[in-house]
C-alpha cells in the first residue's frame, strides 16, 4: 500500500509519496519522479485491486502487432511528384490536409483503417482510430501503430483513453528535452477483461468512429463542391511560375512591381498564387464580393485573466486556438463561471471561428454542442448575416481560395497574427457569393459534418466515463 506523506512533510507545495521497493526493482528500475506520479500510483493500486476480481491481460493480448516503423530520411518533393505526408499533429485534425509530400519512404509507414495510432514523442499518449481517409497518407514515424486482433479495438481505444489507461501509458515516457515512449511500453500495459461490458463499450466507440468517418466524407464533398458548383479551377502553388524557373521555385523567388506594394514589404502578402486567385475569382460565373459585405460583426475579445477550475461543475469548457482544427478537443480546461465579463468570451451558435495568432487561418464552426462554450482571445469570431449560410462561409474559407488569402494577410516577425485593430484585413478577403440554393447545398454539408463530429465526441465521452466508473466500482468490490 502506498501512502501520501503527511502535510507536514510537504515542502512548499512539492508532493511526496512513499513507494514500495519492489515497484522500483520491477521492470526498468526507474528513478524518475514522473514514473511514480500520483495518478500513476492511483492507477496501479486500482489495477491491483481489480486483479482480485477480474482476469487482467496486457495490451499485447489484444493486438497482432504493436510497432513503430523506425526513423527514415524524409525526401520532400512537390505535390505532383510525391505522396501526401502527415505529422502527428496533422493526423488529429478534423480533416487532415498535407503540407508536405514525400518519396522513397519505407512501406511500414503506411497504415490501415481501424489501426490504433498513438503519439510516441512530444505530447505523449494521444490516441486515434485510423479512418479510411488516413489510408491515403504517409504517416510520421512518431506514431506507434497497434494492429488489433479482433473487432474489439473500440474497447481497447476506450480503455487507453480512461484516466487509468492514460496514466499507465504516459508513465514510461523518457527523455530530457523531448519525451518518448516505445512499443513495448504500450504492449505491457495491463487491461482488465470485462465480458459483460466490453461489447457495449466497443459498440459505442465504433459508432463514434463511424460518425467521424461520415463527417470527414461530408467535408470532402463540400470542398469538392466549392470547385464544381462555383466553376472554380483547382489551384496549386506548383503551377505558379517563379522568377528563375526551377531554381527560383526552390526559394520561391518572384518579382513585384513597386506600384503593387501597397505599403507591404513582407513576401507572403505578394505571393504569385494570390494573383492567380484574383484572376480566377474575377472570371467566376457567380458574384465576387468582400467577406466584410456578408458579415454583421467580426471581433476579438480583449485579453483577460483565465481563472481555471478543476471541477467542471464550477466552470465552462474553454476552447483554445489549437482545438479549432482537431477532430476532438483534447485536454480541455474549464474557466470559472463567475469570471468578470464572461459574456464577452462565450461562443454562440453558427458563429464562424478563425485562429488569428500562431498558426493563423484555421477555420471552425460553432455547432449546437459548442454553443455557450468560452474561447480564447486568440480566436477571431465572425458573425455572418442572417441571409447567408454560415456553413458555406466555413467551406469557402477552408478551401485553398480562402486559405491562401488569409495567409497573405498575416504579419509578425516571430509569431504570425492578426490583431484586433486589423480585422479589416480579413474583411478584405475576396469570396464568391452564389445563389442561396448553392450556398445551402454546400453549407448544409458542413453543418451536418460538425454535428456528426460532436455526436461522435459525446458518445465517446459517455463510453469512456462509463468504463471508468465500472473499473472504479470493481476495484471497490462491487
Amino acid at each position: 500500500m502506498v501512502e501520501k506523506k503527511r502535510d507536514d512533510m510537504m515542502i512548499e507545495g512539492v508532493q511526496t509519496v512513499d513507494v514500495p521497493i519492489h515497484w522500483i526493482n520491477e521492470g526498468e528500475k526507474r528513478l524518475d519522479a514522473g514514473f511514480y506520479a500520483q495518478d500513476v500510483i492511483a492507477a496501479r493500486i486500482l489495477m491491483e485491486r481489480i486483479n482480485k476480481h477480474l482476469d487482467v491481460q496486457s495490451i499485447s493480448d489484444f493486438s497482432n502487432q504493436i510497432f513503430w516503423p523506425g526513423r527514415f530520411k524524409r525526401r520532400y518533393v512537390s505535390k505532383n511528384d510525391g505522396e501526401p505526408f502527415l505529422m502527428p499533429s496533422e493526423v488529429f485534425m478534423f480533416l487532415p490536409k498535407p503540407t508536405k509530400y514525400v518519396i522513397n519512404y519505407p512501406p511500414e509507414v503506411k497504415i490501415k483503417k481501424n489501426w490504433l495510432l498513438i503519439t510516441r514523442s512530444g505530447t505523449i499518449g494521444r490516441i486515434l482510430i485510423a479512418t479510411k481517409y488516413l489510408e491515403n497518407f504517409v504517416l510520421s514515424d512518431d506514431l506507434i501503430r497497434i494492429v488489433p486482433k479482433e473487432n474489439n479495438y473500440g474497447f481497447l481505444y476506450a480503455y487507453l483513453n480512461t484516466w487509468i489507461g492514460q496514466a499507465l501509458l504516459t508513465k514510461d515516457q523518457y527523455g530530457a528535452t523531448v519525451k518518448h515512449i516505445e512499443p513495448h511500453h504500450v504492449a505491457n500495459i495491463p487491461i482488465p477483461r470485462i465480458p459483460d461490458l466490453e461489447e457495449e463499450i466497443n459498440k459505442k466507440i465504433l459508432e463514434a468512429h463511424k460518425l467521424r468517418e461520415e463527417a470527414q466524407e461530408l467535408l470532402l464533398k463540400a470542398e469538392e463542391m466549392i470547385y464544381s458548383e462555383l466553376g472554380l479551377p483547382k489551384i496549386d502553388e506548383d503551377d505558379v511560375e517563379y522568377f528563375g524557373r526551377e531554381l527560383g521555385r526552390l526559394v520561391k523567388a518572384f518579382e513585384v512591381k513597386a506600384s503593387e506594394l501597397d505599403y507591404r514589404l513582407d513576401a507572403s502578402y505578394h505571393l504569385p498564387i494570390l494573383r492567380k486567385i484574383k484572376e480566377y475569382l474575377s472570371k467566376c460565373k457567380y458574384q465576387s464580393t468582400k467577406l466584410g459585405k456578408v458579415i454583421d460583426r467580426m471581433f476579438i475579445p480583449t485579453r483577460f485573466k483565465r481563472p481555471y477550475v478543476k471541477n467542471p461543475a464550477e466552470g465552462i469548457p474553454f476552447l483554445q486556438g489549437a482545438h479549432i482544427p482537431m477532430i476532438k478537443p483534447m485536454d480541455v480546461k474549464y474557466i470559472w463561471k463567475g469570471m468578470k465579463n464572461m459574456e464577452n468570451v462565450l461562443l454562440r451558435r453558427h458563429w464562424v471561428l478563425m485562429t488569428r495568432s500562431g498558426t493563423v487561418g484555421r477555420i471552425g464552426f460553432v455547432s449546437d454542442f459548442l454553443d455557450g462554450w468560452a474561447a480564447s482571445e486568440h480566436i477571431l469570431r465572425i458573425i455572418v448575416k442572417s441571409e447567408i449560410n454560415p456553413g458555406y462561409i466555413v467551406a469557402f474559407l477552408s478551401s485553398l481560395y480562402g486559405e491562401y488569402q488569409i495567409k497573405g494577410k498575416v504579419y509578425g516577425a516571430v509569431v504570425d497574427e492578426i490583431a484586433e485593430q486589423d480585422t479589416s484585413l480579413i474583411e478584405d478577403i475576396d469570396i464568391i457569393l452564389p445563389d442561396k440554393d448553392i450556398q445551402d447545398k454546400i453549407g448544409s454539408l458542413v453543418i451536418e459534418a460538425y454535428n456528426k463530429k460532436d455526436r461522435a465526441n459525446l458518445i465517446e465521452g459517455e463510453a469512456i466515463k462509463e468504463l471508468e466508473t465500472c473499473l472504479t466500482e470493481i476495484a471497490g468490490g462491487k
